[in-house]
């Protein structure tokens, strides 16, 4: 959010310097010139923004004023990205809680709790066990739903 009030501050002062004066001159060889600043014998023009006439426009300033929206969008687009990210995380999260509270509503209301071995049967927890994986989730539960 900053960053966007920043380059809109940016781009505020880049248009008030657009609209600046343009002062034209003829130096020693006779050369016509054209700048942003008054020089001695300069005389100030109008210049016509559709119509840029003969007045040379600098490409260093737009490849700076491109490179600069290119950074905004970039910086947009990653902001963008990360808010994604984070709303995913914020639904797996929620998920996780509701899972949770639901095993503590299992483990509250049943008479013995069980694991699987590594052949898939069933060992019922001893008591020492069951408090232990009771006060494991609640734990869980403190610490991630909130």
């Amino acid at each position: 959010m900053i960053k966007n009030i920043i380059l809109m501050i940016m781009l505020n002062f880049y248009s008030v310097y657009a609209c600046a004066e343009i002062y034209k001159w003829v130096d020693e060889q006779g050369n016509i010139n054209y700048g942003d600043k008054p020089v001695v014998n300069s005389n100030e023009m109008q210049v016509d923004v559709k119509d840029k006439g003969n007045v040379k426009i600098s490409n260093t300033r737009e490849k700076n004023r491109q490179k600069l929206l290119d950074a905004y969008h970039q910086d947009q687009k990653r902001e963008n990205k990360e808010k994604q990210e984070q709303k995913k995380q914020k639904k797996k999260r929620q998920r996780d809680c509701v899972q949770a509270k639901d095993y503590m509503k299992t483990y509250e209301r049943a008479r013995s709790l069980y694991n699987l071995d590594k052949d898939g049967n069933r060992v019922t927890m001893t008591d020492k066990e069951r408090k232990k994986s009771t006060a494991e989730l609640k734990k869980y539960i403190q610490k991630n739903c909130k």
